[in-house]
């Protein structure tokens, strides 16, 4: 075979392969989820829990964010607060890999909840896991994080000016 046969016969193959990946991506999933199988894995998450004073106060309106900890511009941050409770949760959240997040309290009113509050954050891979949907194919599940206990933030400590 000569060399222009030869490439006419790579670039038709190559083509024809180029077709077939994208025919395996389909949507006619029950979900209406467009499923390709050239992907990485991914699972859809939620984190929730409550956030008190060291006094077991419950604190309101903490500023609650969830992103990578490794790289904070990747990741699209959740914030959300925290209600009269101290209670929060987020929306479903999805991502390729999982337990490489933080989520991060900040005290962001001041002393309207009661005195100003030092930040803290904890690693999801540290919180309890519970799983609430099974997967398929590339799709790992959904699961549910919460801390062990809830979060405390101390008071920060006033700057006195002599």
């Amino acid at each position: 075979m000569n060399m222009k046969k030869k490439m006419t016969v790579h670039r038709l193959l190559s083509g024809a392969l180029v077709l077939l990946g994208f025919a395996s991506c389909s949507n006619e999933d029950e979900n209406w989820e467009i499923r390709c199988e050239y992907g990485t894995p991914y699972s859809k998450f939620l984190v929730k829990g409550t956030v008190t004073s060291d006094k077991d106060e419950p604190l309101k309106n903490i500023q609650v964010i969830v992103r990578q900890d490794w790289n904070n511009g990747v990741f699209p941050a959740d914030t959300i607060y925290t209600d009269e409770k101290g209670e929060f949760k987020t929306e479903d959240l999805s991502i390729g890999g999982i337990n490489e997040q933080k989520v991060y309290f900040n005290d962001i009113d001041g002393e309207e909840n009661g005195g100003a509050f030092k930040s803290d954050s904890v690693l999801i891979k540290d919180m309890n896991q519970k799983k609430l949907e099974e997967g398929g194919h590339w799709y790992v599940g959904k699961f549910e994080f919460s801390p062990k206990g809830s979060i405390k933030l101390s008071k920060k400590e006033k700057n006195r000016e002599d």
